[in-house]
């Protein structure tokens, strides 16, 4: 009995003393002397972790603290990037080439991070298809109607691609990262559609349940409560909501003339903040929808900052030279930061400014614009 007992505890001692560890190896092909970087990438910030210089055969082993939540790993080469997912102290092998780090490499140990690296070469090939796109354009091979349906086409194709990935389990790492993705700096969901709502309520109710103590968890929940506010007031603008709004952000850009002004200018106003493209189809009625609008409301305080995203300036200055409001135009067309900080995913946007500057609504239906202008002024 004492025997049976001493192995117990020892048993017991060894368990406890045994660390938790996720362990990340593998081989890249063709590495001999590069340096392999292994990082955590965690909601706030990416942290180092270790590096080391690949031998001969390229053979690799990192080992860090296990996680408690779902997180993500990121090994770099060069300026490659292989993103991993991992959920807790699993081992997970990466057999790689260095001449295609990102594209061209396999996973075992980890089905989840298999499936970031399909959602990765979606995007890859959004990105490419869209460069042509957009070089297209800008030699004008294709119209600026014919530009935009592609884009179109391009963004249901590939939104229909990942989001498998989405509601096949919401909860997954595999449905955080497809959510998240961005294509040239923007996010392609956007929380502020009605369609695309339903897949951040999905992985945010997900997270939510299994990983609620994880910061990410926090972070999609968040975005969710966000654009939940906004829907409520488009519902009933005096219906309190516990999210903490946040104020306009700074655009500054240059007029017909070729004079900088700032969004800033207009405070003390309400101001409607639309994202737009001249050379789009829909531009000429839009425009003169705005202007009914504009012109019965200037004497109560409403104000246009029109931000134009064509790649032709003089097109642009041709069309906006009549127009009464402010005109602006951002020359990175639909590479624009603005556009981005303000998560534009589709024109026209519009946001309606309050006179201290702070959005109060996302203008998602052109047809309420009235009566939301009415609530504002």
């Amino acid at each position: 009995m004492n025997r049976i007992y001493l192995i117990s505890i020892i048993c017991l001692l060894f368990a406890s003393c045994t660390k938790r560890e996720l362990t990340v190896e593998g081989t890249v092909t063709g590495g001999e002397g590069k340096l392999l970087t292994f990082e955590k990438a965690a909601v706030a910030q990416t942290s180092f972790i270790d590096t080391l210089t690949l031998k001969a055969g390229g053979k690799f082993k990192f080992k860090t603290d296990a996680v408690n939540h779902p997180e993500f790993f990121i090994l770099k080469l060069d300026n490659q990037i292989i993103n991993i997912a991992a959920d807790s102290s699993e081992t997970i092998t990466i057999d790689a080439n260095a001449n295609s780090f990102a594209t061209d490499y396999t996973v075992k140990g980890s089905r989840q991070t298999e499936n970031i690296k399909d959602i990765t070469g979606k995007g890859i090939k959004f990105r490419r298809s869209l460069a042509s796109l957009n070089e297209a354009y800008n030699s004008k091979s294709i119209t600026p109607q014919a530009f935009t349906d592609s884009v179109n086409v391009l963004l249901k194709e590939y939104k229909d691609g990942v989001s498998q990935y989405i509601y096949e389990n919401p909860s997954s790492t595999g449905a955080y990262y497809a959510l998240l993705q961005k294509i040239n700096g923007l996010i392609v969901f956007d929380p502020y559609s009605d369609e695309d709502y339903k897949a951040f309520g999905a992985v945010a109710t997900g997270w939510d349940t299994y990983h609620k103590e994880s910061d990410r968890a926090r972070q999609l929940v968040q975005i969710t409560l966000n654009a939940l506010s906004q829907r409520k007031k488009t519902v009933n603008p005096n219906e309190s909501v516990s999210v903490v709004e946040q104020n306009n952000i700074e655009i500054v850009l240059p007029n017909i003339n070729g004079k900088d002004v700032k969004l800033s200018d207009l405070l003390g106003k309400i101001v409607l903040l639309n994202f737009t493209a001249y050379g789009a189809e829909y531009s000429g009625p839009y425009n003169m929808g705005l202007n009914k609008l504009y012109e019965k409301y200037k004497s109560k305080g409403l104000e246009i900052y029109q931000v134009s995203l064509d790649s032709d300036e003089h097109f642009w200055k041709v069309a906006a030279s009549n127009l009464p409001w402010v005109t602006v135009r951002d020359k990175n067309s639909i590479y624009s930061t603005y556009a981005r900080s303000y998560n534009v995913t589709e024109l026209p946007t519009s946001f309606l400014l309050g006179k201290d500057g702070a959005i109060l609504q996302r203008i998602t239906d052109n047809n309420a614009l009235e009566e939301a202008l009415k609530k504002a002024l």
